[in-house]
């Protein structure tokens, strides 16, 4: 038993308790508990051909925005080491079915990250037996890193980052995750501040580069002409009239998306509103507010549904291929303080991005669009004023779009820097 499954075992009451609420009253953890746990646990990864022990790379991504960023490595690994296997694990369901539907060719297995207590770690270290664990973020959990470390399975960060509340409370507990910490091999991060807010957190001799935001190279190719006119005819959606996409809702943002598309309705009354929620098991309780507002909706599952002022997204990974059909792109998580969401999947086909006041967690992504003018930030008051002005301004939106999509592609080159490390390690690994 590790120092770490003893502040487990104290927080346990708390934690059993919350995660029971959850499981009853939210309906978490039904899929993920199970698989968390090892029940069952991973398939043993396929032998080489050969017959000989491939190398072993498992990836680890917390939910949908760290899937995104694992892919252009993921894609990178396999082009460098062709033989090797490859797995990746998530701890959020939401992750899970992203993983399962965009990387699933791309990897040799798909699970559920275990719950890191030292006997269940090393259930799954066992079966893997991974040569390399990466990280996607600062997904710190300690049992794993420390087991990782005396294994001798070196552990790379990659596009890391640490939010201003985090840094705080992990310089807070800075000797609690310390001896952890010195299982990772290097840190790739994505700015000159997280690299320095690594650095005070792990100690001035830790491996720490900048290497960008792995995001802008993990964006998939843009949708055809003839596959966005499919979508549209499939979604009832009339692309002679203007679409605002709206990305990632949370609670409060539907009201407040709501408000703004009622509003606009005797300007526009052929605009079309598609909305994503984050969770689409929320679904249910978004048609009301909408029906409230005075606006038709009908839902993507049901194809019978025709035209209608909002298009539901609820079915999970379909907002990347949305955002094709844009007139204009709204993402959320940014009006209600979640911290913000992924403005680059709009962005690549030259879309005006809206976002709101709370971008706390994209502070990079929200640098890089001030700086080149391809978003516009508005106050929740200002969205139905700010959407209006732009449908009525071809010239100014399609500026803004064009500054977007030079933005994702003056970024693109992060992977690389960040295979470029991975490659550093692997030879030092095999030195040994």
């Amino acid at each position: 038993m590790t120092l770490y499954d003893l502040v487990y075992l104290a927080a346990s009451p708390f934690l059993l308790s919350m995660i029971g609420y959850r499981y009853a009253f939210q309906r978490k953890y039904h899929e993920s508990l199970k698989g968390m746990l090892g029940l069952p646990l991973p398939p043993p990864l396929p032998p080489a051909p050969d017959g000989r022990r491939p190398m072993v790379f498992w990836v680890h991504s917390v939910s949908v925005g760290e899937v995104v960023a694992a892919a252009g490595i993921i894609r990178e690994i396999r082009a460098a080491w062709p033989d090797c296997r490859i797995c990746a694990s998530t701890i959020t369901e939401t992750g899970q079915a992203h993983a399962r539907r965009f990387i699933r060719d791309l990897v040799d297995g798909i699970f559920y990250y275990p719950l890191d207590l030292s006997w269940n770690v090393e259930r799954f270290l066992d079966r893997i037996q991974p040569d390399f664990y990466i990280m996607m973020e600062t997904e710190l959990w300690p049992n794993l890193l420390l087991r990782c470390g005396q294994r001798g399975i070196p552990v790379v960060m990659m596009n890391g980052k640490i939010s201003e509340r985090s840094f705080r409370r992990y310089r807070r507990y800075d000797f609690f995750f310390r001896p952890a910490l010195r299982s990772i091999a290097a840190y790739c991060m994505q700015t000159q501040l997280d690299a320095e807010r690594m650095r005070e957190i792990a100690g001035p001799n830790a491996p720490i580069i900048v290497a960008g935001n792995c995001k802008f190279d993990s964006l998939a190719c843009p949708l055809a002409e003839s596959e966005r006119a499919a979508l549209a005819a499939r979604w009832s959606v009339d692309r002679s009239a203007p679409v605002v996409v709206v990305g990632s809702t949370h609670p409060g943002e539907e009201e407040i998306i709501a408000r703004a598309a009622s509003a606009l309705k005797p300007d526009f009354p052929g605009l079309t509103w598609i909305v994503a929620p984050r969770h689409v098991n929320r679904a249910d309780s978004i048609v009301p507010i909408f029906s409230a507002a005075g606006l038709s909706l009908s839902r993507v599952s049901n194809s019978a549904g025709g035209r209608a002022d909002v298009v539901l997204l609820d079915v999970m990974g379909e907002l990347a291929h949305a955002y094709s059909l844009a007139t204009l792109a709204v993402v959320c998580g940014s009006f209600a303080p979640i911290g913000g969401h992924n403005l680059l999947e709009p962005a690549i086909y030259g879309v005006p991005v809206l976002y709101g006041p709370h971008m706390e967690k994209q502070p990079e992504l929200l640098r890089l669009f001030r700086q080149s003018g391809g978003g516009v930030q508005v106050e929740a008051g200002e969205l139905a004023g700010t959407v209006k002005r732009l449908l009525q301004n071809a010239d100014e939106r399609q500026r803004i779009g064009r500054l977007a999509a030079e933005t994702v592609e003056l970024n693109r080159g992060s992977a690389k820097r960040h295979m470029d490390v991975l490659r550093k390690v692997v030879e030092a690994r095999r030195k040994q």
